[in-house]
């Protein structure tokens, strides 16, 4: 293993550094379709099925950043839902809230808030750490490889 920062010169002095931050990019980037199927499996596992919770939650949008700069490698995984009206709270569900209408009244007082199991979000996506990792050393190891063949 080499030092990120010995590498991050090499690249910041490489005649064609965009295509091969991209391919970085890219090779980091692989794991995210399983982080995705992971977090929708365990929302509708864990989650209530009745009155389709689990459903509503699973069809949350999962998408992936890769940042990578002079001083880190960084892949950052968010979740996000549109509703009626505005934007879901998903970060809330993941805590192990959600407010929910009483007998499908939707009035200003007549909501409630329902306690469901915490992490369907979380849990998967930091068990995927370790994939995330390897394939930030994998994407390393090709810009080291393209570092050295010129």
């Amino acid at each position: 293993m080499t030092d990120w920062h010995i590498v991050a010169a090499q690249i910041k002095a490489f005649d064609d550094r965009r295509a091969l931050v991209k391919a970085m990019r890219t090779a980091i980037r692989k794991p995210l379709p399983d982080i995705r199927k992971a977090i929708k499996k365990r929302a509708t596992d864990t989650l209530p099925r009745r009155g389709g919770l689990g459903k509503w939650v699973a069809s949350t949008r999962v998408n992936g950043s890769v940042q990578v700069n002079s001083r880190r490698v960084r892949m950052r995984v968010r979740g996000g839902r549109n509703s009626t009206g505005s934007r879901s709270d998903v970060k809330s569900i993941d805590r192990g809230r959600v407010r929910a209408p009483a007998w499908g009244r939707r009035g200003e007082n007549d909501w409630h808030t329902q306690s469901v199991p915490p992490g369907f979000f979380t849990t998967p996506a930091s068990d995927a750490s370790d994939e995330v990792l390897g394939a930030i050393d994998d994407a390393v190891d090709l810009a080291l490889d393209q570092l050295r063949r010129g």
